[in-house]
């Protein structure tokens, strides 16, 4: 008896020593299907207060689109050079967050803590002097308006509006919307332009999107027309800006007919989530198809194998690049992994998002450096668009 009382001492002091701060990561995963991972949206929540703190302007009642950042007394947002504080793409990205946490968790404090200011700062980018109205990139008059832009912040109101009836939502989702269709027409045999003004190219970053926003409003409205452009834009993407020996997507095809031929990871996650939108509205596999074909191209190459400099583990991480890029490419994938389950996938990108908890963020801020690598951190935290990304990642894999 005390020869195995003094073994299992042995034991437990062995385990306890081998304990390290940089031991290989165990990627975290809910308990079980439709469960809540807490330490995902524990995450979640904690970035989305560190977003406010560090980028609310509560002078002016805007986001800088920066960290660190500074404003002057008599910086103010009434001049074509005034570029302070987030353009629309940036607040897009706090606003999916805060999509992503109010859509997976029942937390009534956390909306109600956040929304009104979320609501007045989205209508200071709201254009009313040129029709059809939208939001434009900036807050003054002599902003822009991008059909892009405006559609990522079409596809969260959309969402919004589903989960909290709130009508506000659904109305101003309709105007994004009503604002897309003046960017289609039969140029180069159809599909999106990506600015209102020049006219100059169609984008996979304009048109993917508004498939996404489309059959989002169609399950919200059942309203027929939004079907039937989605499915029509999807198909003149693919006709256009596929890759065939690859089926990634390119970038954008200019009004002369060329074709940048980039290869971004929001461009293919757009078409994989429509891909599997207009399968669960139609019923038709080849959309499935189209989609499982697309997840595989993109797991290939938007992801790699990584040795961390930390723990010395060895796995597939998301390439270092644009945390925002990539956090669209993953809604593709989840939507996906809805229909048909993938562990090789979603293993990826947890282990992706864990490494990046413990060994990307400001020991200071907890903001995000810019890399899930973590082998480039001397620079600032920086743009708003990435910690918002950040957000959305682990919301919406608390639930997935």
């Amino acid at each position: 008896m005390k020869r195995n009382s003094l073994l299992l001492i042995f034991l437990l002091v062995l385990l306890t020593c081998c304990k390290s701060e940089d031991a290989p990561i165990k990627a975290i995963k809910p308990n079980e299907p439709g469960s809540i991972n807490e330490e995902y949206m524990s995450r979640a929540e904690t970035t989305f207060a560190n977003i406010f703190k560090y980028y609310w302007s509560e002078r002016v009642g805007l986001m800088f689109g920066t960290y660190p950042n500074t404003l002057g007394t008599h910086d103010e947002p009434n001049s074509p050079d005034y570029n302070s504080h987030a353009y629309l793409w940036g607040l897009g990205g706090v606003l999916s967050g805060f999509n992503a946490i109010v859509q997976n968790t029942d937390n009534v404090d956390f909306r109600t803590t956040y929304e009104s200011q979320l609501k007045r700062t989205l209508l200071e980018y709201y254009n009313t002097t040129k029709e059809p109205m939208c939001f434009g990139c900036f807050v003054n008059d002599h902003d822009e308006r991008l059909y892009d832009d405006a559609i990522w912040v079409g596809i969260d109101l959309t969402d919004l509006y589903s989960k909290t009836k709130d009508n506000w939502y659904l109305d101003y989702a309709k105007s994004v919307w009503n604002f897309v269709l003046t960017g289609k027409d039969d140029a180069l045999g159809g599909g999106i332009y990506w600015k209102e003004s020049p006219r100059d190219s169609k984008n996979t970053c304009s048109n993917a999107p508004a498939v996404v926003l489309a059959l989002k409003l169609y399950q919200v409205t059942n309203d027929p027309s939004y079907l039937e452009t989605g499915k029509e834009v999807y198909k003149w993407v693919k006709s256009k800006l596929q890759d065939p020996a690859d089926y990634l997507y390119w970038d954008c095809i200019k009004i002369d007919g060329t074709v940048e031929t980039s290869k971004f990871s929001y461009n293919s996650g757009q078409m994989l989530q429509a891909a599997v939108l207009l399968y669960n509205a139609t019923g038709d596999a080849q959309y499935l198809t189209d989609a499982k074909l697309l997840a595989e191209a993109c797991y290939n190459y938007f992801f790699e194998n990584f040795v961390s400099n930390y723990s010395g583990e060895q796995f597939r991480i998301l390439k270092d690049g644009k945390r925002w890029f990539n956090a669209i490419m993953v809604r593709g994938f989840l939507e996906l992994n809805k229909v048909e389950s993938n562990g090789t996938y979603m293993l990826a990108i947890r282990k992706s998002l864990d490494h990046a908890w413990k060994y990307t963020r400001d020991a200071e801020t907890g903001l995000f450096f810019k890399q899930f690598s973590g082998n480039q951190i001397t620079d600032n935290p920086g743009d708003i668009l990435d910690q918002g990304a950040i957000v959305e990642l682990y919301a919406k894999l608390a639930v997935n």
